[in-house]
């Protein structure tokens, strides 16, 4: 009895290691990751990544995510072709290693890297992708329209001026419109705009300092005159080749601030409202710290006052500029 008891016991301790082989121990098969360049500079470039395995792929369930370096790089495409995955790994504008983890089950996990290296002028905030500049332009106006609807006394501190309110307007559309920006910002609402991808305010090239200035330095503050001799180019004195997101400057050379500047809006983007709209600060007024109005391009074009007319004739109006940013 005890001996047959002791056959049965080393029976049952050898079933589990006489199946591990085709059940649970088996190892995975590995994913194969090849990298057409390692290294690419910051700022746009792309590598491509081609994962292959020892036996077919099944055209879905392929995951590509950084764990490493998500202000360097970013995943611009996955897609299957020819048998192989591919992933497209783009760079953005901040030096560093960006590293991979791709999954595709059954497989084991892989793992790769990609190290960006420095621009060699990153003298030149640029957005060279379409859909960047797209978006770009609708939070811009956006985020410039919405603080018309705010109270004065609710407004951030830094908009005092014309300047005030195209800063922040700047500076707030590069950032990551999420959650937590979502709550600070005090908006009603936040849009279904897609984000800017090349830039995430503060990691740029420049850090916060966004603006070049008359020393060629780059910084966070610059008042109109900066704005429209460092960071804007001309573009007409015809008002309608004015695009959403451009600037419109005046100058009144016995005025307080000489230079003045609006934010052309196109249609509202807040409000179902026709026609064009421009927006801005007025500065202090009347011993207060002034508002900000949102005026039609229509009743600017009849304003009493002849100096704030959008007309190629008038003196004072300097034309429409657009950000070197989206300069083509």
């Amino acid at each position: 009895m005890t001996r047959a008891a002791g056959i049965r016991f080393h029976w049952w301790a050898i079933i589990p290691w006489l199946a591990c082989p085709l059940i649970s121990c088996a190892p995975q098969l590995q994913l194969k990751v090849q990298a057409d360049r390692r290294e690419i500079p910051a700022g746009g470039a792309s590598a491509r990544l081609t994962i292959t395995a020892p036996v077919p792929l099944e055209p879905s369930g392929l995951t590509a995510v950084l764990t490493e370096g998500v202000h360097s790089a970013r995943i611009s495409r996955t897609y299957f072709d020819a048998g192989s995955w591919h992933v497209t790994v783009q760079s953005k504008v901040l030096p560093g290693k960006a590293s991979i983890a791709i999954t595709l089950p059954p497989f084991a996990p892989a793992t790769t890297s990609i190290v960006v290296t420095p621009n060699a002028s990153p003298d030149l905030l640029h957005l060279d992708d379409p859909a960047d500049d797209a978006a770009f332009r609708k939070w811009f106006t956006f985020l410039a329209e919405a603080q018309f609807f705010r109270p004065t006394s609710a407004l951030p501190a830094e908009i005092s001026d014309c300047a005030g309110l195209i800063r922040y307007a700047y500076r707030e559309a590069l950032r990551a419109h999420d959650g937590a920006w979502a709550k600070s910002s005090g908006l009603p609402l936040v849009p279904a705009i897609p984000p800017v991808r090349k830039y995430e305010y503060p990691f740029t090239p420049w850090g916060a300092a966004l603006f070049r200035t008359a020393s060629a330095t780059p910084a966070e503050f610059a008042d109109a005159s900066t704005l429209l001799r460092y960071n804007t180019h001309f573009v007409a004195r015809d008002i309608r080749q004015a695009r959403p997101a451009d600037l419109l400057f005046y100058h009144q050379e016995d005025a307080a601030s000489p230079y003045h500047s609006m934010i052309y809006l196109g249609p509202s983007q807040i409000e179902d409202a026709g026609g064009d709209y421009v927006v801005y600060h007025t500065g202090r007024l009347n011993g207060t710290r002034g508002e900000i109005r949102r005026p039609s391009v229509g009743e600017l074009q009849n304003h009493p006052d002849p100096a704030w007319h959008l007309r190629p004739e008038n003196p004072h109006y300097l034309g429409v500029y657009r950000w070197n940013i989206l300069r083509q």
